[in-house]
């Protein structure tokens, strides 16, 4: 059976102030429940908490040991023997504390920490008191609380000296004799100054928004104009013509250059007044030449291979059919 352990009461620590366990946050520690030794952090866990929970105003959680350890089966066998009895609660500083004097139990001389949260809980030898009570800094490192003035910071929110008043003073463009409400009312003026830049940032980015979404719709009507006119004039074939659409939607300029180059087809008239005007005294001389005596020269296999627009129309005229295949 797991070890139960008290980890905090509202008694006055010998440090002359208490915590309400009404106002500790343990959500932290609940979602990592580790069990340090001695507050040790430096080493591994030698454990964690199982069932943390609040009763008559205590904090108790049942221990359960990483028996693959040495060092914390060592700690475990101490603590079934009654040789270790001691836990201790490791907090952040105080988030409220209170002066009220109605809230003070006998004995007490400091404050009341009202709201606190729980950072780890560990097995120890020898607690610091009776409450095995222990603070770290913003920064995590222990507090000496057998330092009284490092308790009296733990429990200043505001304790700002000269110099870090300067430093923030020299962060925000002020004098060095600004004061706390000259650097409060500057740093109101950065969040309201951040605040909106936000909102024009949004309307900005929404009339950029709106531009490139009619850039893109002149593209794509300016896409399908270029390519309908390249199956019209026969520079690409109709079933080429959603590759084409497909080439413009993911590289505009390289797909309207590609198509631009593609030469038109030209017509067979055309082809063959090229010819003439290239001066090709083959096609020219073939043309006048009838089926038969294109046979008896030899020259359908040429004329076919060269001018098949030729030789299609010299085969109807010979056969009175189209020429197939």
């Amino acid at each position: 059976m797991a070890k139960t352990f008290v980890l905090h009461d509202e008694t006055v620590n010998t440090y002359g102030f208490r915590m309400l366990t009404s106002g500790a946050d343990l959500t932290e520690f609940r979602r990592n429940p580790v069990m340090l030794l001695d507050h040790n952090d430096w080493n591994l866990p030698i454990g964690r908490w199982e069932n943390v929970r609040v009763e008559d105003g205590r904090i108790l959680a049942d221990a359960v040991f990483d028996m693959k350890d040495p060092r914390a089966a060592q700690v475990a066998g101490k603590v079934e023997d009654g040789f270790i009895r001691a836990a201790s609660i490791g907090a952040w500083p105080p988030e409220e504390v209170s002066d009220a004097v109605e809230l003070r139990y006998p004995g007490q001389t400091g404050v009341t920490v009202m709201r606190w949260k729980v950072r780890e809980a560990s097995v120890v030898s020898i607690g610091a008191n009776h409450n095995a009570l222990a603070f770290y800094d913003r920064k995590g490192k222990p507090v000496n609380m057998k330092d009284g003035k490092n308790i009296i910071q733990l429990f200043d929110r505001h304790n700002f000296n000269s110099d870090d008043m300067k430093l923030l003073a020299g962060i925000l463009n002020l004098a060095d004799t600004s004061t706390e409400n000259d650097v409060a009312s500057a740093v109101r003026t950065l969040i309201g100054d951040r605040d909106r830049l936000k909102a024009e940032n949004v309307t900005l980015k929404g009339r950029i928004d709106k531009i490139n979404a009619d850039g893109q719709k002149a593209k794509k009507e300016e896409a399908v104009s270029l390519v309908d006119a390249a199956v019209k004039d026969g520079r690409i074939d109709a079933k080429a013509k959603d590759s084409y659409l497909k080439l413009f939607d993911s590289d505009f300029e390289s797909a309207k250059t590609a198509l631009e180059a593609v030469p038109a087809r030209q017509s067979v008239a055309g082809r063959i007044e090229q010819a003439r005007v290239a001066g090709s005294p083959a096609l020219a001389d073939m043309e006048k030449m009838s089926w038969d005596e294109l046979d008896r020269a030899e020259k359908l296999t040429e004329l076919k291979d060269h001018y098949p627009e030729v030789y299609a129309a010299k085969f109807k005229g010979r056969f009175g059919v189209e020429l197939k295949g």
